[in-house]
């Protein structure tokens, strides 16, 4: 492995060897969801949390990013779906070059399995691989099992193939969606010698929903998770990082992550 991937891959994986990245690349695939209006005012209530990475496009980077250098990474995202006009195609925005150029510590690209549009995202995958190794940039993908052709994106046949097939084509860090279960997601993470990382999205209610489906995942050998709507329009995104945070990097239970949760608040509110 080149010592800059390496560099830029321990910059990312935080105290426990995990990630911890938050995902504020939203507006382009969904449209401009509540909780990211003032990206400026969001930015500085995530970075307060302590995520090791937020991942964002290159021009909120360019314009927001700066002044938290210092205390977090960042991950560009160089493609973009849209739920209503391409919701199975991820099409390239951006490239290896300018992540070097913006001072990124890794890429990330989406990649949409299960249809005839997967041909096209392979050889995307395929090549933007081999153009980030060749500049020792880690690359992460966000793969899921959401073609055309899949009737059960959270089926843990299609998640396991859609995590390979990153694997296969050399990405490190693999974003992919949860199962339902530890049992159905162990699969998934005993097939894929790459990283995994737990995405978000819909799949629970409340905190402690989210962080009792981040303990058991940890405990069969996630890697991490890339977390997005639920952080940010939830009323105290700082706290929640925060706990997320005991979760990964210090083993916490969840029980103690919601007394982390519920100490930042409290220190919020006395600020």
């Amino acid at each position: 492995m080149f010592l800059g991937k390496q560099v830029r891959l321990n910059r990312l994986l935080g105290p426990s060897g995990r990630l911890l990245a938050i995902m504020l690349d939203h507006p382009i695939t969904r449209g401009m969801m509540p909780g990211l209006e003032d990206i400026h005012g969001m930015m500085k209530k995530v970075v307060a949390g302590g995520p090791d990475a937020v991942t964002i496009h290159k021009g909120i980077a360019e314009k927001v990013f700066a002044p938290y250098a210092a205390q977090t990474s960042f991950i560009l995202k160089a493609s973009a779906y849209q739920v209503d006009y391409h919701p199975h195609y991820d099409t390239p925005v951006a490239d290896v070059e300018e992540a070097v150029r913006l001072g990124a510590d890794a890429i990330s690209v989406g990649c949409i399995v299960g249809g005839p549009e997967q041909a096209q995202q392979l050889t995307f995958l395929g090549k933007i691989s081999k153009e980030a190794g060749s500049m020792g940039m880690p690359l992460v993908a966000h793969i899921y099992p959401k073609g055309s052709m899949i009737k059960d994106p959270n089926a843990a046949k299609a998640v396991a193939y859609a995590a390979r097939v990153g694997a296969e084509l050399g990405v490190d860090i693999i974003k992919t969606l949860w199962t339902g279960s530890a049992e159905s997601f162990r699969q998934v993470v005993e097939g894929c010698p790459a990283i995994v990382a737990l995405a978000g999205g819909e799949m629970g209610e409340t905190l402690e929903d989210y962080l009792r489906m981040t303990r058991e995942a940890l405990d069969i050998g996630l890697g991490g998770v890339t977390y997005g709507r639920f952080v940010w329009q939830h009323p105290h995104p700082t706290a929640v990082i925060k706990s997320l945070r005991a979760l990964i990097h210090e083993d916490a239970s969840v029980a103690a992550a919601l007394k982390v949760f519920d100490d930042a608040v409290t220190a919020e509110k006395v600020a």
